[in-house]
C-alpha cells in the first residue's frame, strides 16, 4: 500500500474492537464457499459481474464470498470496503476514479479498474460491522438508489448464516463438554466403588431409604465428606454402621 493510500484511509476508531468480534464470532473459521451462492445471486440481481462477501480485520479485507474475482483479499486501503466499515453506512459510487477516497484504492487505481461499487455492512447481533456485502464493476452506472434495500436483505442473510453457524459450534462445544463431565463422574463413581465396597453399601442404604439414583447417593456422600472435612470411606462406615445398630446386628 502506498504512503498516499494509508494517508487518505478514514481513521478507522473500532478496528481493535472489530478484530475482537470477528475472532469471537469465528467468522474466518467458516469456509468461504458457504457464501459464494449469496455473492452470485447478489451479482444477478443488480446485473454486474463481481460481488464479495468480505471480513475486515485490522490490515485486511477478506473476500470470504466471492463471485466473478479468484483473489482470497487484498490489504486494507482507502474507500469501498473499509469506508463502509467505518462509517456503518452503506457507499455508493457510481465512477469510483472519480471519488477524492476510493480513487486511492489499488483495485480502482490498478490494473483492475473497478468504478462501480456499492456496499453495506454486514452488522453483527452486538452492533459490531465486520465486514461487507459489495456488488461492482469496472464500467461506471448510475447507483440504482431504490433497490439497495434488497443489498441490505442479502446482507442481513450473511449474518444470520454467521449466527447459525456460531450457534451450532457452541451446542457441539456444550455437549462436549456434558460428555466429559459425565464420563468423569462414572469414573468417581467406579473408582470409588471398587476402591471402598463400604461406599456401595451406603448407596444402597441411601438409594433405599430416600429413592435416589446412584449418582445423587454418591453425590450426598460426597457432599457430607467435603462438609465435615472428612474421608468418604469414613462418611460411608458411619452410615452402614449406623443402619446396622438400628437393625440389632
Amino acid at each position: 500500500m502506498t504512503d498516499e493510500a494509508t494517508t487518505l484511509r478514514r481513521p478507522d476508531p473500532h478496528a481493535r474492537s472489530r478484530a475482537e468480534a470477528i475472532r469471537a464470532w469465528e467468522v474466518l473459521a467458516v469456509p468461504p464457499d458457504c457464501y459464494h451462492e449469496i455473492a452470485a445471486l447478489a451479482a444477478r440481481l443488480f446485473d454486474v459481474p463481481y460481488c464479495v462477501v468480505t471480513v475486515v480485520d485490522e490490515d485486511h479485507v477478506w473476500f470470504h464470498g466471492r463471485h466473478g474475482l479468484d483473489l482470497p483479499g487484498v490489504p486494507i486501503a482507502p474507500g469501498l470496503c473499509h469506508e463502509v466499515v467505518v462509517t456503518g453506512r452503506a457507499c455508493g459510487l457510481d465512477n469510483a476514479a472519480a471519488d477524492p477516497l476510493a480513487c486511492a484504492n489499488p483495485l480502482v487505481a490498478g490494473e483492475f479498474g473497478l468504478r462501480f461499487y456499492i456496499g453495506v455492512p454486514l452488522r453483527t447481533a452486538d452492533g459490531h460491522d465486520i465486514g461487507t456485502l459489495s456488488v461492482f464493476d469496472t464500467k461506471p452506472r448510475p447507483v440504482p438508489h431504490e433497490r439497495l434495500d434488497v443489498l441490505v436483505s442479502l446482507a442481513g442473510l450473511v449474518v444470520r448464516e454467521f449466527e447459525i453457524r456460531l450457534a451450532a459450534r457452541e451446542a457441539v462445544a456444550r455437549e462436549q463438554e456434558e460428555r466429559l463431565a459425565v464420563q468423569g463422574r462414572f469414573a468417581d463413581l467406579t473408582a470409588a466403588l471398587g476402591t471402598h465396597g463400604t461406599i456401595g453399601q451406603a448407596m444402597g442404604i441411601l438409594m433405599a431409604q430416600r429413592k435416589m439414583d446412584s449418582q445423587a447417593a454418591f453425590a450426598a456422600l460426597r457432599d457430607v465428606s467435603q462438609r465435615n472435612n472428612i474421608k468418604l470411606a469414613e462418611v460411608a462406615q458411619r452410615l452402614v454402621a449406623d443402619v446396622e445398630r438400628q437393625l440389632g446386628r
